[in-house]
């Protein structure tokens, strides 16, 4: 014990890699709430732990977590690679300040109380709040996201939410702190905070209305395993290797309803192409629907766009993404021009519309592209609640085989239950998934896989309620330091 808490950069770098190991593709969650108490019992215990300490603590779990973006840089040669690396670089430092500036801050203000005990494993609850709104959005792995393999605690998702989740988490580490370092008994604290957490989830449930139709909604998900990268593609190759497998799987299964094929399917301004939308509708029969991924230009602005198609080749309706990727959509504070002059796919505008897609079979289902599936789903489509599933078509491709593909299934599977609805996922290059409202996988296609994917959603099951708290958890998070900073100013 004493070789580590002499060691202070030996302590940091293990408490680190133990939450490391607690995100997917790993999810050992007890890792996490390891490396926290090591970390918080540290910094409390007035070990000799610096700032910079505790700044490297936090850079080195985001680089690291986030060091798969670089995949999608490689590909563009040495110049790119460098490029990539200063992007996720400069990412990580500004999520690292925001969890460094608000525990310092915390520790600050509450010192001299033993408030602080409970109080500093909040912060990490705060800067998931922030990641959701800060720089457009970038909520890329909670602190809920540690459990995305164990269905039970899932189960909790629609009545507290992904932040909730979080900060039930944060809140349980902040009494444990308190109890072991100031010597109370802790099941007091447990089961009063347990019967509160009753009560209130008492107001949040999600209704299931079931109708008993026994009538199927067919979908087929197309994965050729087309790997993109930032030299030049081959728009026609990529569309016969699409066409190819399609027409294999409706061979195999004839009666479909929808078609889906992944994000950036065909990188080509669709609105413009008569031929080629004939060509994608001569593969579907009337009353089918197929959703193609592609890019369009109106008024010389670039959107990333969601077309649904009919069997004459008619652009039936279509979706613009709303919430771009930060560093490979756009760029903050970069002009367009220059971004266009890089040619790195940082000039897309953000859509607006929240129209729910008309399916078959009466269906209303939620658009979503690429990584809009990991936000609160007010901040994507306010219409979800009237909605029966969600359709994500992603394009994970550029991120080859590392663990990117694996985090971003995770992200969608906890929102997936947080919506209270089926999540539809296509991808190019894997990971293509079926995932339903309580975060099982019923069907994937792996990582570089060449598949597809059929599944009968049944029509009967349709969410007719569904609920939001992320407005009760940012009330909840100010309550509690309000009141913490008014208990201290009162001691004093």
């Amino acid at each position: 014990m004493n070789f580590i808490i002499d060691r202070p950069f030996f302590l940091i770098l293990f408490s680190a890699f133990l939450i490391l190991f607690s995100l997917p593709p790993f999810g050992i969650s007890i890792f996490y709430w390891l490396g926290l108490s090591i970390f918080f019992l540290s910094i409390v215990s007035n070990i000799n732990f610096s700032k910079r300490l505790i700044f490297l603590f936090f850079f080195i779990i985001n680089f690291i977590s986030l060091s798969w973006i670089i995949q999608s840089f490689y590909s563009g040669g040495f110049g790119y690679l460098i490029l990539g690396i200063i992007l996720i670089f400069i990412l990580s430092l500004f999520i690292s300040f925001l969890n460094f500036s608000l525990l310092v801050v915390t520790h600050k203000v509450f010192q001299f109380s033993k408030l602080k005990y409970f109080l500093l494993p909040l912060s990490l609850s705060i800067v998931d709040l922030l990641k959701e709104f800060l720089l457009g959005g970038f909520p890329w792995n909670p602190s809920a996201i540690i459990y995305y393999k164990n269905i039970w605690v899932l189960k909790s998702l629609p009545f507290l939410g992904v932040y909730g989740l979080g900060l039930t988490i944060h809140l349980i580490m902040g009494l444990l702190l308190y109890s072991i370092i100031r010597g109370q008994k802790i099941f007091t604290y447990l089961i009063g905070f347990i019967l509160i957490l009753a009560f209130v989830s008492s107001f949040f449930k999600n209704e299931i209305l079931q109708n008993n139709t026994g009538e199927t909604l067919n979908i087929l998900l197309i994965q050729p395993n087309i790997y993109e990268s930032l030299a030049e593609h081959d728009v026609l190759d990529n569309f016969k290797k699409y066409e190819e497998l399609t027409l294999k799987a409706i061979s195999q299964k004839p009666n479909v309803d929808l078609i889906i094929w992944p994000e950036g399917s065909l990188q080509i301004d669709l609105n413009n192409r008569a031929g080629l939308l004939n060509r994608i509708g001569g593969l579907i029969d009337k009353d089918q629907l197929i959703i193609v991924g592609s890019s369009a230009i109106e008024k010389d602005q670039l959107f990333n766009r969601l077309f649904v198609i009919d069997n004459s080749g008619k652009i039936n309706q279509y979706y613009d993404k709303q919430k771009l990727v930060l560093f490979g959509e756009y760029v903050p504070w970069i002009n367009p021009l220059l971004s266009g002059f890089l040619n790195l796919g940082m000039n897309y505008i953000p859509g607006k519309d929240q129209s729910l897609l008309n399916l078959p079979k009466n269906i209303k289902a939620v658009p979503m592209i690429c990584f809009e599936s990991i936000f609160h789903y007010k901040q994507i489509n306010k219409n979800i609640c009237q909605s029966d599933l969600v359709i994500q078509i992603s394009n994970d491709s550029w991120f080859g085989k590392w663990y990117g593909p694996q985090q971003h299934l995770a992200n969608s599977l906890l929102r997936s239950v947080e919506f209270g609805k089926t999540l539809v996922r296509s991808t190019p290059s894997g990971i293509s998934a079926i995932i339903d409202s309580e975060g099982n996988i019923i069907k994937s296609i792996d990582n570089d896989k060449k598949d597809f994917l059929y599944y009968n959603y049944p029509v009967d099951r349709i969410s007719k309620e569904c609920t939001s708290t992320l407005n009760l958890i940012i009330f909840i998070l100010i309550f509690i330091f309000g009141i913490s900073f008014l208990y201290v100013r009162i001691k004093k």
